[in-house]
C-alpha cells in the first residue's frame, strides 16, 4: 500500500514526503499515474502561492488511483476571523494561524481557505468531497482549533453497465427544423437502453408534451417518462445515472444540472426549505445526491408516471405578470409544471451527479491578438460586436 504523507513525518503506514528532504508537494517526481492508495496533506496548501494550489491538487489527483482518498487540512480563515473577534483573541495564536510560524523560509502562509473555497477547488481538480476527518497524534496541525479537515476521493466518470430501461418512454417536442446533434444523442442512447422514443412536432411545446404524456398514461406500458429538449446533449450514462439517483432517493421527478441558453448559470431555482428561493448555495452541496428545487428544466428529466397522475392539470400553462405583460415575473409553461408538482407533494430533485450539455448559437470573432472572442446572439443584438 502506497500512502503519502505530504509535509508530515509519515509512520504508521504513511511515507513522508517533505520539502526538507527535497521532495516538493507540487511535483510528485518518480510517482507514476494512478499508483497511490492515499495522500494526506496537513497544513501544506496554505504555504503555496494561490496560482500553484490548483496545479498541485491536479498533480495529487494524477498520482492517486481511482477511488483513493485524499485528506487535506488547512487553516480555516472563517474560524480564524471568529477567533480574532472573540474575547479570547489575546490568548490564541491568531497571527501564527493566519501567517504561519515563520521559523524558516518555508513556514510562510501564502493562501487563504474556508470550506466553500476548498470544496470548490477539490471539485475542480476532479475530487468528490466526502466530509470531514479528525486529526490524530501523527498529524498535530490537523488537531488545532483553526483546522479545516476535508476528505475527498478521486473520481472518474463512472461507466455503469448498460442495461435495458424498457419501463421508460422518452418524449421530445421539437420544431420542424432541429439540431441534428441532439437527435443523434437521443437515438443512440434510446437504442442502447432499449427505450421507446416518441416525438411531437408543433408550435406549442406544452401542448405537445401534454398529448404525449396522456398517450403514455393511456397505453399503460411504461413506469417512467424521460423528457428530452431538442437542444440537449447527453448519452446513455447520463440517463442511467438519473435513474440510479431516482431509485436510490425515491424521487418522482429528477433532472440534471444544465446551463441555460445565452447565460452562464444553471436552469434551476433551489428551495431554502420553506418554499422560498435559496440565494446562496455552498459548494459542499455539489457533493449531495440531489438538491430540492422550486423549479428545474426538461432538458433531460425523468418523471414517474404514477406521480404524474397525481399532478393537477393543466400540467403546462403560462401566466402573464400582474400587469398582464410577459416580463421577468411571468410564469412559463415549464415553471407551471414544477409548481403543480410541488403542490401535489411530488418528491423532486436536481442532481449534481449528472451534468448535460446545451446546444446554442454563438458568434465567434477574431480578437485583436487573433484569440477567439465568443458572444451570445442576444448580446450581439443588444450591443453589437464586442
Amino acid at each position: 500500500m502506497a500512502r503519502l504523507d505530504i509535509g508530515g513525518p509519515g509512520g504508521d503506514g504513511w511515507q513522508s514526503w517533505d520539502i526538507k528532504d527535497g521532495r516538493d508537494a507540487r511535483k510528485l517526481s518518480g510517482i507514476a499515474d494512478g499508483t497511490l492508495d492515499a495522500i494526506r496533506a496537513s497544513h501544506v496548501l496554505e504555504h503555496l502561492p494561490r496560482a500553484e494550489v490548483m496545479p498541485t491538487l491536479r498533480e495529487w489527483w494524477r498520482a492517486l488511483r481511482v477511488g483513493a482518498e485524499l485528506r487535506v487540512a488547512v487553516p480555516d480563515f472563517d474560524l480564524i476571523v471568529n477567533a480574532y473577534q472573540s474575547p479570547q483573541a489575546g490568548e490564541l495564536p491568531v497571527e501564527a494561524w493566519l501567517l504561519g510560524g515563520q521559523v524558516d523560509e518555508d513556514d510562510q502562509h501564502r493562501s487563504l481557505f474556508n470550506e466553500q473555497k476548498l470544496t470548490q477547488l477539490l471539485g475542480l481538480a476532479g475530487f468528490e468531497v466526502l466530509g470531514r476527518w479528525d486529526g490524530d497524534p501523527s498529524c498535530l496541525c490537523a488537531c488545532t482549533p483553526c483546522s479545516l479537515n476535508l476528505r475527498a476521493v478521486k473520481r472518474t466518470r463512472q461507466i455503469a453497465p448498460v442495461r435495458a430501461l424498457t419501463d421508460t418512454c422518452a418524449v421530445m417536442s421539437l420544431p420542424r427544423i432541429a439540431w441534428t446533434e441532439t437527435m443523434g444523442a437521443t437515438v443512440t442512447a434510446c437504442r442502447r437502453l432499449q427505450i421507446d422514443f416518441v416525438r411531437a412536432t408543433g408550435v406549442f411545446w406544452g401542448q405537445c408534451l401534454t398529448r404525449t404524456f396522456e398517450e403514455i398514461i393511456r397505453r399503460g406500458e411504461h413506469d417512467w417518462i424521460l423528457t428530452i429538449d431538442y437542444d440537449s446533449v447527453f448519452d446513455e450514462q447520463d440517463v442511467l445515472a438519473l435513474r440510479s439517483v431516482a431509485d436510490a432517493e425515491q424521487l418522482d421527478v429528477v433532472c440534471p444540472l444544465q446551463i441555460g441558453r445565452d447565460r452562464d448559470s444553471c436552469l434551476m431555482l433551489l428551495d431554502d426549505g420553506t418554499g422560498n428561493p435559496r440565494r446562496e448555495m455552498p459548494a459542499s452541496d455539489l457533493a449531495q445526491p440531489y438538491l430540492q428545487p422550486l423549479w428545474g428544466h426538461f432538458g433531460l428529466t425523468l418523471i414517474r408516471v404514477e406521480a404524474l397522475k397525481r399532478i393537477a392539470r393543466p400540467w403546462f400553462n403560462s401566466h402573464p405578470d400582474e400587469d398582464g405583460g410577459w416580463g421577468d415575473t411571468r410564469t412559463d409553461e415549464d415553471i407551471h409544471f414544477w409548481k403543480q408538482a410541488r403542490a401535489a407533494g411530488i418528491k423532486m430533485g436536481v442532481t449534481p451527479r449528472v451534468r448535460i450539455g446545451h446546444l446554442q448559437l454563438m458568434v465567434t470573432w477574431p480578437g485583436p491578438d487573433l484569440n477567439p472572442i465568443h458572444q451570445y446572439l442576444p448580446e450581439y443584438g443588444r450591443q453589437g460586436r464586442p
